[in-house]
């Protein structure tokens, strides 16, 4: 076995493994010794929960002019999108992902040892109003909430990354796009592809540009947790399988719906279901083999991604209803 190592991943990369590829840690990070800010002020009312909508911060929901972060479940979003196959994009998290409630949620360290638990850890730190007040004045200086909503410019590439950035303006979410990943350029234009480009590069930095505007870390429990069912991974020569008993009642070969070409499925796990998922995930790793009953059931792959608000990963990545 490797040696271990811990590192931080941006909340860019995915929190979870694939079904075959490299998974995330349930290691835990020391919260912060600062005093903790006292809580913002939140935009808007929540809606009534619904029969589809268990957890109405769960829910994906197209922000549009008169959107509040309350009804939607942030404040801030920052998403990317790349023309790569649908499994890779479910695992892509947002970049940055700030609460209704003025929570900014960031990854915790992994063990970089192979194989790694299956499921990455997110916690939370508490930002000011002061801080979201910092955010939107970071917009306004750019020149990125003129009425525009474009900034990508000349700087998108074929196969390229773009960005959205979501933010709260006066009780409403509005939707600015642009190339994140554009180089530093000193001082950028008001308006420009790289005035976008910084905005996006403060925000996912907030430890660093906003440091006194942050409460310590506490662990965040995700809203639910979305799943892909698949083939069972296959170990590396030398290396033992890991065989975990699948905890939910639904029967493990029917969850969710049928999701690329029917040789995968997608479904979303809520409140009981969430809580049962997460204590089982505890002791798999990227290899488990998930069976519903050892003795006579086929074993199953899992690719699980924790659902933080405002998303359905499912339909993002894979397009089901």
């Amino acid at each position: 076995m490797r040696p271990t190592r811990l590192v931080t991943l941006p909340f860019l990369l995915p929190l979870v493994s694939s079904v075959v590829g490299c998974a995330g840690s349930t290691a835990t990070v020391a919260p912060s010794a600062t005093a903790t800010p006292p809580p913002p002020t939140p935009v808007g009312a929540s809606p009534a929960p619904s029969d589809t909508c268990p957890d109405t911060a769960s829910c994906a929901v197209a922000p549009s002019a008169g959107t509040t972060a309350q009804g939607i479940g942030y404040w801030l979003r920052m998403t990317t999108s790349q023309a790569i196959a649908p499994m890779q994009q479910f695992q892509v998290a947002p970049a940055s992902l700030i609460t209704a409630d003025g929570r900014y949620l960031v990854p915790g360290a992994v063990p970089m040892i192979y194989p790694g638990p299956l499921v990455g850890p997110v916690f939370a730190r508490q930002l000011t109003d002061a801080g979201r007040e910092q955010i939107v004045g970071w917009a306004k200086e750019l020149g990125l909430i003129d009425g525009r909503t474009d900034f990508r410019g000349d700087g998108v590439v074929p196969g390229g990354v773009t960005g959205t950035i979501e933010l709260t303006i006066g009780g409403s979410l509005v939707a600015l796009t642009g190339v994140p990943d554009l180089p530093p350029a000193g001082t950028p234009a008001p308006g420009s592809p790289e005035a976008f480009a910084e905005l996006w590069r403060r925000v996912a930095s907030l430890p660093d540009t906003l440091p006194g505007e942050l409460g310590p870390e506490q662990p965040y429990e995700p809203v639910g947790y979305a799943l892909v069912v698949g083939p069972p991974p296959a170990p590396p020569e030398g290396l033992k399988g890991n065989l975990q008993d699948w905890p939910l009642e639904a029967p493990i070969a029917t969850f969710g719906q049928p999701v690329a070409d029917g040789s995968l499925r997608c479904g979303l796990a809520f409140g009981d279901d969430a809580s049962a998922l997460g204590h089982a995930f505890e002791n798999a790793n990227q290899l488990s083999q998930w069976v519903q009953h050892p003795d006579t059931s086929a074993t199953f792959g899992l690719t699980p991604r924790p659902i933080v608000p405002g998303e359905d990963p499912c339909k993002e990545a894979f397009g089901t209803a």
